[in-house]
């Protein structure tokens, strides 16, 4: 069964549609395959274009806490009110915010947010650079407009099982494919500490963690057409924003080098 058999109108066992928003993610997602991200892991990159890239990366991650806390008050309204499913939301926070600052947590590291700092600050980014960029909305047209279309799945989304299919379903599960991808190129390739790249193999594990709530909900409740197709919309969506930011960076990293030399736009 495919994608087209969806949008046809047959709905499909939950674990089949799993596995078809999965296959959805493995094949187009951009951090798998946008030549971009390949010539980073390859190590081909520049670290000025890896800086304009890091920056507008930081235009959607610095969102992360509001949108999980987001996930959270949509998970009640959508009618799922079992508290072991709000408690795996818990958690993503707590690891979003930092694990150091709550007990018995998995372990005693950094939110997502102060780690990815620590990144920016490894490659010639002040970490105060970065929040005036988020403080200012200072990114590329197509990370506004990925801004705009992450808060509105944040805040628009008609149910819970779109807001995790763009976001945990989409994002967080090529995370912990990539993560190490990311940490060893960053280590081999452009020399960065372990230390000034922990975002990446935290973001990876932490993620491994994540991603499995949205399959488990979509598993769970997405039983009819209708909500299928509305979660395959959704994980459509959250897979467009990270092709149309890396378009944009390419973009900025080609206008950059024709500056440099000497060729006028």
């Amino acid at each position: 069964m495919s994608v087209e058999a969806v949008l046809r109108g047959e709905t499909l066992p939950t674990k089949e549609f799993c596995d078809v928003l999965i296959s959805e993610v493995k094949n187009g997602h951009a951090r798998l395959h946008h030549p971009f991200y390949l010539a980073l892991y390859d190590g081909k990159l520049s670290l000025d274009e890896i800086r304009v890239w890091a920056k507008e990366a930081w235009g959607i991650f610095a969102y992360n806490v509001a949108i999980n806390t987001a996930k959270l008050v949509r998970c009640q309204l959508s009618g799922i009110h079992d508290p072991q499913i709000h408690k795996k939301f818990v958690e993503i926070i707590q690891s979003e915010v930092g694990y150091q600052y709550f007990e018995g947590t998995p372990r005693r590291v950094p939110g997502h947010r102060a780690l990815f700092l620590r990144f920016g600050e490894s490659i010639g980014i002040p970490a105060s650079e970065l929040e005036r960029c988020e403080r200012e909305n200072d990114f590329l047209p197509m990370t506004m407009l990925a801004r705009a279309g992450w808060l509105d799945i944040a805040l628009r989304s008609d149910s819970i099982l779109e807001q995790v299919a763009s976001t945990n379903c989409c994002n967080e599960f090529s995370n912990q494919l990539t993560g190490g991808w990311f940490f060893r190129a960053f280590k081999n390739h452009y020399g960065l500490k372990e230390h000034d790249i922990e975002f990446f193999a935290e973001h990876g594990e932490a993620d491994t963690e994540h991603s499995n709530i949205g399959y488990e909900l979509v598993e769970q409740f997405a039983a009819t057409n209708e909500i299928q197709v509305k979660v395959l919309r959704a994980l459509q969506k959250g897979l467009s924003i990270w092709w149309a930011i890396t378009d944009g960076v390419v973009r900025e990293c080609e206008r950059l080098e024709n500056w440099s030399n000497g060729v006028l736009e």
